[in-house]
């Protein structure tokens, strides 16, 4: 995991600017890149003046999303951010189609969609749900097993 410097972090931001409208998304954060998986951390700059080599730290900084396939995949916690400062491939659900959608299943939209092939924010009301796929006017839900919810009871 290396801390990418400040023309590297320009790149980032110029990727979400262009995808969805966000602008000076990740100034306020330290941004990471693990080696491996092209993932992408973040984490508040003040953690870094504390003494870290004095510490047994296992990890660092919040999973923000990582490339896959040249194309930034946004975590669930990414596209909260994300989404605060976004003008554009947001798709809004109701409340017809939310639970669909935090279930895992895929979504067929009677609206007007944007047209992009980047990944698009999704959201209900003010909360921001995670991220999916548009193939025409269908969502391709991309929520990772671990936060679908399986059953609904009352």
């Amino acid at each position: 995991m290396r801390i990418l410097n400040r023309r590297e972090v320009e790149v980032f931001e110029a990727k979400i600017e262009n995808i969805y409208g966000a602008k000076e998304s990740l100034r306020e954060f330290t941004v990471l890149l693990s080696g491996k998986e092209d993932k992408i951390w973040i984490a508040n700059k003040e953690l870094f003046q504390i003494p870290l080599e004095k510490l047994r730290v296992n990890s660092v900084g919040l999973y923000f999303g990582r490339i896959d396939g040249g194309k930034l995949r946004l975590s669930v916690e990414g596209a909260g951010i994300i989404g605060l400062k976004a003008e554009k491939n947001v798709v809004e659900l109701d409340e017809a189609h939310l639970w669909d959608f935090l279930r895992g299943f895929d979504i067929e939209l009677k609206e007007k969609v944007p047209e992009t092939k980047e990944y698009v924010l999704v959201k209900h009301k003010n909360d921001f749900l995670g991220i999916a796929k548009l193939e025409g006017n269908t969502l391709k839900n991309a929520l990772p097993k671990s936060r679908k919810i399986v059953s609904l009871t009352k």
